[in-house]
């Protein structure tokens, strides 16, 4: 079952609300017809109605798209940190062997043919301590430490003992493009939210006074209009949510 988009729905009713108004106002008082500025406003609502919600929906999707990437990243940083070693090199023994380069664990690093792979996922950002462990194992080829983050001192020092650092949307970029993500991660951290907290999420008191303002002049405008009942039932509307949004929070 698809969530109701709320700030969509306000934001394109919104949009079409000002269009209809504008174009009823000025072609009603350029005309002198109650008709044609009603048409008029009912087609400039609908067509200004839904070109914000194609552009507000586009964008919303886009900013959906990427927010997942970061929250799947979060849960591959938590469910990485809590694993076992032997799970973390079986993992990456088979992310990182290739046709021509078969990978190889041994002693909680991977070897490809002359690179070595240590793994270092932590809570905190790996430190200066956690590279020269790295340094002190005495091993031919190029060294590459794959983790969640580090710190800015640690990175420094790898660089000047030539380390390579992959962070964690390396590691996640990898392990999506060999189809090798966890099903199902040790912390999910999804506890299910209830209904009202997730209605409540879409209101702030940010909404509240431009809510309580547009309502007023929707019940100020009822009384010299020929259709009261518009204007007193949408009026009526944004002043309940406006004392929503401000008691709920």
């Amino acid at each position: 079952m698809r969530r109701i988009n709320l700030p969509l729905i306000l934001d394109t009713l919104f949009t079409a609300l000002c269009a209809f108004l504008l174009f009823f106002t000025s072609i009603r008082f350029y005309t002198g017809s109650v008709y044609a500025a009603l048409a008029f406003a009912i087609a400039a609502g609908l067509l200004f109605g839904s070109l914000s919600f194609i552009y507000i929906s586009r964008k919303q999707n886009k900013k959906l798209l990427i927010s997942r990437d970061e929250k799947q990243k979060k849960l591959l940083s938590l469910h990485l940190s809590l694993s076992s070693d032997g799970y973390i090199c079986n993992l990456f023994e088979k992310c990182l062997s290739g046709e021509d380069s078969p990978a190889e664990a041994d002693n909680g690093k991977v070897y490809v043919n002359d690179d070595v792979y240590y793994f270092a996922f932590k809570m905190q950002p790996i430190t200066e301590d956690d590279i020269a462990k790295v340094i002190k194992n005495k091993q031919d080829g190029k060294k590459t430490v794959l983790c969640n983050k580090i710190s800015p001192e640690a990175a420094m020092l790898a660089d000047t003992f030539l380390i390579d650092i992959k962070n964690i949307d390396y590691v996640y970029e990898l392990l999506k493009k060999r189809e090798l993500l966890p099903e199902k991660y040790v912390y999910e951290g999804a506890r299910k939210t209830g209904f009202f907290k997730r209605v409540k999420a879409h209101f702030s008191r940010r909404i509240c006074a431009p809510l309580f303002w547009s309502g007023l002049a929707l019940l100020f405008l009822s009384y010299f209009t020929f259709f009261p009942v518009y204007y007193i039932v949408s009026g009526g509307i944004m002043l309940i949510l406006s004392a929503i949004a401000l008691v709920i929070n």
